[in-house]
């Protein structure tokens, strides 16, 4: 399967992994310890303790009829638990209003992500770290420095940042066979960046590349993200998808990567900081 060219028709096998792949991995916040997954063949969204963004939301939603019924339950249950949520608009995404609909009830498009594929047989070796930087893919001993930077990139508010070991296990970070993996770099021995590799629905998804201030313009990212993709191609993969913050396109277009469709963010006003 090569994504080479840009502009895959939706309903193709690319994007039918973009999609199941992202599905894949969010839905396992819904599994963590005090959180629950709603998963129906039309809609799939999660619940978790954290009441920021973006620990509860809703990731897929395909639904022909009685549609603002169904919308209107989905808005009344964070409601109740007073929560804010995002909604993923998904390139399959029904009705084909469904922005216009979440807009009608308060929500607001924070972000249009670009989904993005490359062909895995056709990738750059990564560049040697820089001086003083050290990578190596994370074990379960690793986890508690997982979380950390799980809980500086989202602003996960201290008093509610502990809630993230009871939903670790759910992802399998280091356990032998996991579909996750994660590898971390680290500065002077203290963890810098990070990426999280997920192997679901025929791809390898990239997610959660983040690096912190005082390490940015070394190319960690990059160098990362090939670590994780090297893997997966070892693992057998050849196809390699992610969801590129606007402001990372061109960083990924660089390593192979080429749009596909895009997935927008639907989140309520006051954080449009998402």
């Amino acid at each position: 399967m090569s994504p080479e060219a840009p502009g895959v028709v939706p309903g193709g096998a690319v994007l039918d992994a973009l999609e199941r792949n992202l599905w894949a991995m969010w839905s396992r916040f819904g599994r963590g310890e005090g959180c629950a997954l709603h998963e129906d063949d039309d809609v799939l969204h999660f619940d978790t303790p954290i009441p920021t963004l973006p620990y509860n939301a809703v990731l897929r939603f395909r639904v022909a009829t009685d549609v603002d019924r169904r919308i209107d339950a989905i808005f009344e249950h964070y409601r109740q638990r007073d929560v804010p949520f995002f909604w993923l608009v998904h390139p399959t995404s029904r009705p084909s209003d469904l922005g216009e609909r979440l807009r009608a009830r308060g929500l607001e498009e924070a972000e249009v992500v670009p989904g993005m594929a490359m062909d895995l047989r056709v990738l750059e070796e990564p560049a040697a770290p820089p001086r003083g930087i050290e990578i190596h893919e994370a074990a379960t001993t690793d986890t508690e420095t997982v979380l950390e930077m799980v809980a500086w990139r989202w602003e996960v508010p201290n008093e509610v940042a502990p809630k993230l070991t009871g939903m670790a296990p759910a992802f399998g970070i280091g356990v032998p066979g996991s579909g996750i993996r994660c590898w971390v770099a680290r500065k002077d021995g203290v963890p810098v960046s990070k990426v999280v590799l997920n192997l679901d629905a025929g791809a390898a998804g990239i997610y959660g590349v983040a690096t912190k201030p005082e390490a940015r313009g070394l190319g960690l990212a990059s160098i990362l993200t090939l670590h994780a993709l090297h893997a997966a191609r070892d693992a057998g993969h050849t196809l390699g998808v992610l969801h590129a913050a606007p402001l990372a396109v061109g960083l990924y277009e660089k390593l192979g990567f080429r749009a596909v469709a895009p997935f927008s963010v639907f989140a309520p006003p006051s954080t449009l900081h998402l």
